[in-house]
């Protein structure tokens, strides 16, 4: 799929742009010390300036990331490219100057080096975007990493759509299917397959995956442009507009331009591309330092399962991942032993309860998925509820990528209608060990003010929103607020 070519790409350019601004720098060291005349001011070992520089190249990726230099865009111009490298480059080297200010050693045997590596790292660094874009387009020509593109419209704009990235393969856009909406639309549109029903072009297109929908006619009615967005949200396709004089609606609306026109990409949440890549690096060191530090209180839990309570120490529940997939998630036992034997053997939570005659806590778990004083529950479960010690077990679910250490709550499948219009936007990205929900009152709010939360989270996210959510979800451990 073309996210996935894109994404490798951008990849591809971490160690190239590594290798760039090492050898600029090598290349500025040699210049100044091994071939220039005059003495340098500060006699510095290559070895040593290596070292530092090695340490120090990790601050140019980040500053590169912060200016976009790895946003997943081949539409860039050479010239829109140049100019993120300039600021890119320009703000390694002051960085760098800065640095060297401060620091009570020189890391420069000469003033004129950063200057020089200045002028090369611009060459070095745009040399190796030039190259690996022109891979990137020659992939295109051979309909590898394209993005399969439906265009919604029949009017002149959508037919300049369809002529302009028909015409050239370096955009990467291949047009394979328009929907109409005008008549006569067949045979403006021709070679491009035409269809009045998304669903319909959908079938037709089979064989062939759609990547993004491009709506290039602004006089659709809004229950029409509604249609078109919850199809793509659906099928987990990229929408984006050609935007009229109204401008941008959405939250996650990235303004662009495509053919000479301007236009609108909605992402289905800021978790598409780097977003994605950070949070699950996040989540892997996180987890495996969890694991690693928390091994002692894995024993010492397990230890005390056994002897209060003899049976299984773990205990795992069928929920929903992303894009739908189902999964396990894994929790020290908390129930009694004798609810999963005997008769009450494969009942489910409300059939257990039936035979109890509660039926007050049925009207409960109905409505909350969950019950306060729950009978079902051992008194060393219940410190593990009220303590949160009992999810502890889904770091290894972290490890495995099942869930993210934060995310909207991971969900039954029976849950999944009372989310209704938001159901596919919340199998957009992995559940959550905690969440937003978790630290906003845990069971003491009611389900629709979790739904809301989760929406709130996806929509919004940010490793900074992650970090917080952590730092207060120890908070909340440690006082037992709304755990049950």
């Amino acid at each position: 799929m073309r996210k996935r070519s894109e994404l490798l790409f951008s990849l591809l350019l971490l160690p190239i742009d590594f290798a760039a601004i090492l050898s600029a720098f090598i290349a500025a060291y040699a210049i100044r010390v091994k071939i220039e005349a005059r003495p340098v001011t500060y006699p510095l070992g290559i070895e040593f300036f290596l070292q530092v520089f090695l340490l120090i190249i990790p601050v140019w990726i980040l500053i590169f990331a912060l200016t976009g230099l790895y946003n997943q865009s081949s539409l860039r111009s050479r010239l829109q490219e140049a100019g993120k490298v300039f600021v890119g480059v320009s703000g390694g080297v002051m960085f760098m100057i800065v640095l060297d200010f401060v620091s009570p050693s020189p890391i420069f045997p000469s003033k004129a080096v950063p200057i020089y590596a200045y002028g090369i790292a611009l060459v070095t660094v745009m040399l190796g975007r030039v190259i690996i874009r022109a891979i990137q387009r020659r992939l295109f020509r051979a309909n590898i990493g394209v993005y399969q593109t439906v265009i919604v419209g029949s009017g002149p704009l959508a037919q300049r759509l369809v002529q302009t990235l028909s015409r050239s393969a370096q955009t990467g856009f291949k047009i394979i299917g328009a929907l109409d909406t005008a008549s006569g639309a067949s045979q403006r549109m021709r070679p491009v397959l035409v269809d009045r029903s998304l669903t319909n072009l959908k079938n037709r297109l089979k064989n062939q995956h759609i990547d993004q929908i491009i709506q290039a006619d602004s006089h659709l009615n809004p229950d029409e442009v509604f249609e078109v967005v919850q199809f793509a949200a659906r099928n987990h396709i990229t929408y984006r507009f050609v935007p009229n004089q109204f401008g941008i609606f959405a939250t996650n609306a990235q303004l662009g331009t495509l053919a000479g026109m301007p236009m609108v990409a909605m992402k289905p949440t800021p978790l598409d591309g780097w977003g994605r890549i950070v949070k699950r690096g996040f989540d892997l060191a996180s987890s495996l330092l969890g694991l690693i530090v928390l091994s002692p209180l894995f024993v010492v839990i397990a230890l005390l399962i056994k002897l209060t309570d003899a049976g299984p120490v773990f205990f795992r529940h069928r929920r929903l991942s992303r894009e739908g997939k189902a999964i396990y998630v894994y929790k020290f036992r908390t129930m009694r032993q004798r609810f999963s034997t005997g008769k009450y053997r494969g009942k489910t939570p409300v059939e257990v309860l039936e035979m109890l005659g509660r039926q007050d806590l049925i009207d409960e778990f109905k409505r909350e998925q969950k019950v306060k004083n729950d009978p079902r529950v051992s008194r060393f479960g219940d410190f593990l509820r009220r303590t949160s010690l009992d999810e502890l077990p889904q770091l290894f679910n972290i490890l495995r990528g099942d869930i993210s250490l934060v995310g909207p709550r991971p969900i039954v499948k029976d849950e999944l209608d009372r989310y209704g219009k938001d159901r596919s936007t919340l199998l957009a990205l992995r559940p959550g060990l905690t969440g937003l929900w978790q630290v906003s009152g845990r069971n003491d709010i009611g389900y629709e003010e979790r739904v809301k939360l989760d929406m709130y989270y996806i929509e919004n996210w940010s490793l900074l929103l992650d970090i917080k959510i952590i730092l207060r979800t120890i908070y909340i451990i440690m006082t037992g607020k709304g755990a049950y």
